[in-house]
């Protein structure tokens, strides 16, 4: 129990770190996050099932952007079709929210990494029962 303890206190940290030691590279804005990168994430969904996606999104560098997301929940496929707006702050983190075709939203949290050129991103939806986290790279 306090191996856990000490893992999850030193895991905590270096995610606190990330943020200080991107933005020491220089200040992030909205411009940071621009063009075109593919998205490739996992988890799942209380009561659905497993969950994965890939997608190719589009930011313009001025807080807005589009998407084509192809999902798969519980043995299911989709097409998503979506747009939304996004806000980098200077430490490099970003939060955005998806408005995607059926009229559904949801909102994420990321932090840029690599110079912009890809992005780690939580799913941080209110009272969505789910956990979903994955990658972006730069196209």
């Amino acid at each position: 129990m306090l191996l856990t303890k000490r893992f999850l206190t030193a895991l905590t940290l270096a995610i606190l770190a990330v943020p200080t030691a991107l933005s020491a590279q220089g200040n992030c804005t909205n411009a940071s996050l621009n063009g075109s990168y593919g998205l490739h994430a996992t988890g799942g969904v209380i009561g659905l099932g497993e969950f994965a996606a890939v997608g190719r999104f589009i930011y313009d560098g001025k807080g807005n952007l589009t998407a084509r997301l192809f999902v798969r929940l519980n043995g299911n496929n989709n097409v998503l079709t979506l747009t939304g707006t996004y806000t980098v702050s200077p430490d490099c983190t970003v939060s955005d929210v998806w408005n995607i075709s059926g009229g559904s939203s949801s909102t994420h949290s990321s932090v840029l990494v690599n110079e912009g050129k890809e992005f780690f991103i939580l799913n941080t939806t209110s009272g969505e029962p789910s956990v979903i986290s994955g990658v972006a790279k730069r196209l």
